[in-house]
């Protein structure tokens, strides 16, 4: 039971930032996994509220919604048939046959 109470201990600030517009910033403290506190001055909706648990959920919304968490994208890469699309070469010739997927 002690691994318990260190964890109801644990507390952490986590900050959004706007992709496109840093100046969007949205502050979630934690204690123990749920939220504590959140400060949103960018008028912004953020659909979670206080006394609520954080998930992963939380990195979806800010993939969607085109935000940071503490300046990492959360965002998964970009693939094409199993493929990074960086990792096909220019010339390709699936660069030639499905030329939408890679803009």
């Amino acid at each position: 039971m002690n691994h318990l109470k260190t964890f109801e201990s644990y507390s952490k600030k986590t900050t959004f930032t706007g992709k496109r517009n840093p100046s969007l910033i949205i502050e979630v403290e934690t204690l123990g996994g749920r939220i504590v506190s959140i400060k949103n001055d960018s008028g912004i909706r953020f659909p979670f509220e206080k006394g609520q648990l954080l998930s992963r959920n939380i990195e979806v919304w800010a993939c969607n919604n085109n935000f940071y968490i503490d300046g990492e994208d959360t965002c998964p890469e970009k693939k094409i048939f199993g493929i990074r699309a960086k990792d096909i070469p220019q010339g390709h010739e699936w660069r030639h046959i499905y030329p939408s997927k890679f803009r």
